[in-house]
């Protein structure tokens, strides 16, 4: 594996986009772009040199196409390269994604690298991808790569009011902003803030710190330099139904669940004593809370779940929910084989 950021680009708004978060990124990280760009392998044509004027041309195609993305790279002094390649847009992605540390993709394309509401080279990228791969909205791209490429500006940390419509979700809290083992607190209390801006999410799952995702998402956020926060959910009901809002030993269940996510917040203090991490857990269906999350989040990180092998790595529910339905930079993170395997 490289220190380098793949991108997919097609030409596309979706593709421009993600290339203007992958140049951020690249200069935050220091690490160098690889642009590339497919198109489909000739098919039924039986004469070799005609197959070959089809190559050639579409190459060429592929290289005018890439030149001024190229120098949009290069005149944000980040060192790229580029490579027109014959294949299927997301196998070409997945394959060179086991050379790179970060993939970028824009959910929506030409029908290239994406298309319709969640691509299925984006949506395929994020499942089977070898590095954390990160999928830009079109509309998420102008306004957040304004402020992040303005890093350390007043721009990037801007507050973005918290979007609350009548069908919010409206679940239990329980949050740690400073200090770990908070009281619960109903997010209508006015103090309670639903806004995320200038920070990466990190959505928590039973892995706990076994997650890569979470390191990927430290990592990010150290980088970024902007605070993490960790978000846990549970949907209303659990373990038999029981509703843990209301029922008799809710109390002792979110105790339980906070120090749980004390334990996994005190290793990323501890890893990344320069990153303001918090926790915030939430008693709610899941894909809501996060689809929310992206309303205003800077990133929101997410990990894949499995049974291991390419045919069989798939997203989950909650995981596809949220990528079908965000409006913010997501960031996706393989688990390894063996987790892949144990899940």
């Amino acid at each position: 594996m490289e220190d380098v950021v793949l991108v997919g680009f097609d030409g596309s708004p979706a593709s421009s986009g993600a290339l203007d978060w992958a140049i951020g990124e690249a200069r935050l990280r220091g690490w160098p772009l690889r642009l590339v760009t497919a198109f489909s392998p000739a098919q039924n044509i039986a004469d070799p040199m005609v197959e070959g004027k089809y190559v050639e041309l579409e190459t060429r195609r592929g290289e005018s196409m890439l030149q001024e993305a190229l120098e949009r790279a290069r005149n944000q002094g980040v060192t790229v390269e580029s490579r027109v390649v014959a294949g299927n847009p997301g196998g070409v992605l997945v394959d060179l994604s086991k050379s790179a540390a970060l993939a970028v993709v824009g959910k929506r394309g030409r029908g290239g690298f994406a298309g319709r509401l969640m691509g299925s080279v984006s949506s395929g990228l994020a499942a089977h991808s070898k590095c954390p791969t990160v999928v830009i909205p079109e509309a998420a791209a102008p306004a957040r790569n304004a402020g992040r490429n303005a890093r350390g500006t007043e721009a990037e940390h801007a507050e973005v009011p918290a979007r609350r419509t009548e069908t919010a979700p409206v679940p239990w809290l329980v949050s740690a902003p400073e200090g770990m083992s908070a009281e619960g607190v109903h997010p209508d209390d006015e103090s309670q803030s639903w806004s995320y801006a200038g920070q990466i999410v990190m959505a928590m799952d039973a892995l706990g710190s076994k997650n890569p995702a979470l390191w990927a998402a430290a990592e990010a956020a150290q980088f970024q330099a902007k605070p993490l926060t960790l978000v846990s959910t549970r949907a209303p009901y659990y373990r038999d139904s029981v509703w843990l809002d209301h029922a008799e030993g809710a109390s002792r269940f979110r105790q339980e669940v906070a120090h749980d996510l004390d334990t996994v917040l005190a290793e990323v203090r501890s890893r990344y004593p320069d990153v303001k991490a918090s926790w915030q857990f939430y008693i709610a269906k899941p894909a809501e809370i996060l689809v929310e999350a992206t309303q205003t989040a800077d990133l929101l990180v997410l990990g894949t779940r499995g049974h291991g092998g390419f045919p069989g790595l798939l997203l989950g529910s909650v995981s596809q929910a949220v990528l079908q339905h965000g409006v913010s930079p997501m960031m996706v993170v393989p688990r390894s084989r063996q987790q892949q395997e144990q899940h």
